[in-house]
């Protein structure tokens, strides 16, 4: 429901809306209210003012058990679901529905019950143009604190070609594949990670030999010195990029 204040000091409700099993989560932006339910996933409604109600706009059909949502901007939205995975949903019209179909999908490991847009540390002290756009710091039920960054897709596909490559040279405890630990899990649906770098994977390049780190970087193009023009990253170029990465926590 949607309430106002009065002058006499109580509270007004202006409209409701009913179409949920147990709302659970609200997040706000603007006229923009993202909805977390119970067993519905999410739902994104905008609050007409003028007219006095709360009108859906794009909703996710699949039945996740949400444990918490987040608004990442307009268009683009962060779940938890009880079997300790993330996703992302955009919002997408077809035809006459308007939908949040998955882009992103990732097995945490965590039961996540908080987010809150913010950082651990002093963003951009040096003044250097950020490699993260926008973070979000998430909270579990077992007292882990950790945090999503938002990247453009240049970066991600750079860092995607190098978490594909670290896949396949570091060992994991119980010599579980990477591919097969972060992939989507949960009571009704199975789905390789898609639209997300583990950070904790690509920190592990800096462990390497410096033979191993040689053999990862070949043939991987990035825009290294921020000119517009890419070239092919050296060693050096690799350590200095996931090193700037790991100062966001």
């Amino acid at each position: 429901a949607v309430v106002s204040t009065q002058s006499t000091g109580g509270l007004k409700v202006e409209c409701k809306y009913h179409n949920t099993l147990m709302a659970l989560y609200l997040r706000s932006r603007g006229q923009f209210i993202l909805v977390g339910d119970l067993l519905r996933s999410m739902a994104l409604l905008v609050y007409r003012q003028l007219e006095g109600r709360l009108e859906d706009i794009a909703k996710d059909y699949r039945a996740n058990w949400m444990t918490q949502v987040e608004i990442l901007d307009d268009e683009t939205f962060l779940g938890a679901e009880h079997c300790h995975n993330l996703f992302v949903c955009v919002k997408v019209v077809e035809e006459d529905r308007k939908l949040l179909p998955f882009v992103g999908l990732f097995h945490l490991g965590e039961n996540v019950n908080v987010f809150r847009e913010g950082s651990l540390v002093l963003q951009n002290p040096s003044g250097a143009p950020s490699l993260v756009h926008k973070t979000i710091l998430y909270g579990s039920a077992n007292g882990a604190i950790g945090i999503i960054g938002c990247i453009d897709k240049a970066l991600f596909d750079l860092l995607h070609q190098l978490q594909e490559s670290l896949a396949s040279v570091v060992t994991s405890i119980g010599c579980i594949p990477h591919s097969k630990w972060r992939e989507f899990q949960n009571d009704r649906q199975k789905a390789p990670t898609t639209g997300f770098i583990d950070g904790d994977l690509i920190e592990k390049f800096l462990d390497l030999p410096r033979s191993e780190m040689s053999k990862i970087c070949t043939d991987m193009f990035y825009d290294f010195d921020g000119t517009g023009m890419k070239r092919e990253g050296t060693v050096e170029d690799l350590i200095k990029l996931i090193e700037d990465l790991a100062r966001i926590h």
